[in-house]
């Protein structure tokens, strides 16, 4: 949400009073896309502004509401087919081959086995270059790294229920990162929907400016009009007998 706030400063900012030129609809537009149109008498192109927002906010709420419901969905088929116990069964078997690419065999050795996780976590973290720290977020720590990390990482396969060490695959893995993507899709549209709101302030904003300027543009046409000598003929009197000629001069 803090890109689309920078984007409506910055758009505060180019709302900033000018010389000559009424303000208030401008900001207007700001608050609401269509409203500086209305309040200058064009009220066929605020309710199209009016309708687009409606639009907006709808979609926005939609998406959202469905990104949360499958991000449930997701962490309940984790739950289901992924366990920590499985996954730390894994790691306590000595000789692992995975684990020979991160640790040395001396390094291997020193470390007793079998021994509880939270120790061998700490025995990565504390010695390997930060692998496990960037890798492993406990759920108790970061919940939604923790959801995204079980599919994300090839270091989590052992914890599937299906996980089958010939063919090195998990069938459940690769449906919980399908539900991952549908649920980041419907957020990333939900925030789509939150920039088009800015684009439709940016829009709003260029319409009621032109509108204010033909304004400003047809009043000083008949201010000039209105200013200088002028130059009147026409009957004299109820009943013309004649005709007078009446110069004036207005400033």
């Amino acid at each position: 949400m803090r890109r689309p706030l920078g984007a409506l400063l910055a758009l505060l900012a180019l709302a900033a009073p000018a010389a000559a030129l009424e303000t208030r609809p401008l900001l207007y537009s700001l608050l609401l896309p269509g409203l500086g149109e209305w309040s200058l008498g064009h009220r066929g192109r605020a309710l199209t502004q009016f309708a687009v927002e409606a639009g907006c906010w709808a979609g926005n709420f939609y998406y959202r509401d469905r990104g949360f419901d499958l991000r449930h969905e997701y962490e309940a088929y984790a739950e289901a087919h992924w366990e920590e116990a499985r996954w730390a069964s894994a790691w306590n078997v000595a000789g692992q081959p995975d684990w020979m690419d991160w640790v040395s065999a001396d390094e291997w050795a020193a470390f007793a086995w079998p021994d509880t996780l939270p120790s061998a976590m700490a025995f990565l973290r504390d010695g390997h270059e930060g692998y496990l720290e960037s890798h492993f977020a406990p759920y108790q720590e970061d919940p939604q790294h923790y959801y995204e990390n079980l599919g994300k990482y090839d270091w989590y396969r052992w914890g599937w229920d299906d996980y089958d060490t010939g063919r090195d695959d998990s069938a459940h893995r690769y449906v919980y990162l399908g539900m991952r993507r549908e649920s980041n899709r419907a957020f990333d549209r939900a925030e789509a929907f939150i920039f088009a709101m800015v684009a439709a302030r940016v829009v709003s904003l260029a319409d009621t400016y032109i509108l204010l300027r033909r304004l400003e543009r047809a009043g000083d046409d008949q201010a000039a009009r209105e200013e200088g000598w002028r130059l009147q003929f026409g009957p004299a009197g109820a009943r013309p007998a004649g005709f007078r000629l009446v110069l004036t001069r207005s400033w």
